[in-house]
């Protein structure tokens, strides 16, 4: 079964201690590495430059990702500075055009910015990562499963809840301190590998197509798929390849959500 993965291709700045550095990156890169490895067939849906779209096929070659990526004047641009915590993130240039349509069995709604914004969407199963939809403050989607990371929102775990009665099922990351995954009005937490990197560029990337991969495709068990999909991240950032890190991974039902924290209309 192919999945279709929407959203655009970036070239992320990234700046730590130890220096800046060019990359190739955006869920549209990092989640066809992760499919790629995983033996699925994917299809990328989105807008760059010529040159990037250049760059990004021959990185991606033998991978079986289809590339049916619009043209623009300019790639969708961002800086990426974790010398703070959370990172700062700047968004330093877009091409003006948007996706209009998005179609497959299994998609992964995955914008950096506003690209999807008013896109219609036809497909079986759906996975969403609100970041792009939390930046460019527009509507979130419809989906089956959504992932969304505390550098995005910085939630309570009753907030958490909250949120996920938007949809069947809600993971929250938050880097080396773990996940939650919401679901049934349930909350659970997921222990990480404890990696200390400077960069964790396309963590959630990984995370995210493992996830949604293993779960909405194979039908596996979403705290399972969760666990997995947090070894094949951990293994992303210690090797910055896409290869699995085994650890005792365990999910713990949290019997009674804390709640403080700003409300969560506030916080959108």
């Amino acid at each position: 079964m192919e999945v279709v993965i929407a959203g655009n291709p970036t070239v992320d700045i990234v700046i730590t201690r130890s220096g800046t550095a060019r990359r190739l990156g955006g869920p549209a890169y990092y989640i066809s590495l992760a499919l790629g490895a995983l033996g699925a067939r994917a299809r990328v849906v989105g807008i760059a430059s010529p040159d990037v779209i250049a760059e990004l096929k021959s990185a991606l070659a033998g991978l079986g990702v289809e590339l049916r990526l619009d043209t623009a004047e300019c790639t969708t641009t961002f800086e990426l500075d974790y010398r703070t915590s959370p990172r700062r993130v700047r968004l330093l240039r877009r091409p003006p055009r948007r996706v209009e349509m998005v179609e497959g069995s299994v998609v992964i709604l995955s914008p950096v910015y506003d690209e999807l914004a008013g896109a219609r969407v036809r497909a079986e199963r759906v996975a969403a990562d609100l970041q792009g939809y939390i930046r460019a403050r527009v509507p979130f989607p419809r989906a089956d499963l959504v992932h969304l990371s505390h550098d995005d929102l910085s939630l309570s775990e009753r907030e958490i809840l909250e949120l996920a009665e938007n949809w069947r099922s809600l993971v929250y990351t938050l880097g080396e301190g773990g996940a939650y995954v919401a679901a049934g009005g349930r909350l659970y937490y997921i222990n990480s590998a404890r990696l200390e990197v400077e960069d964790a560029t396309g963590g959630g990337d990984v995370f995210l197509a493992v996830l949604a991969y293993l779960h909405l495709v194979q039908g596996v068990d979403l705290l399972q798929s969760a666990c997995e999909a947090s070894k094949y991240a951990a293994g992303f950032l210690a090797a910055r390849a896409v290869a699995r890190y085994e650890y005792e991974c365990r999910a713990v039902r949290v019997a009674r959500p804390s709640s403080p924290g700003p409300r969560l209309a506030e916080a959108l």
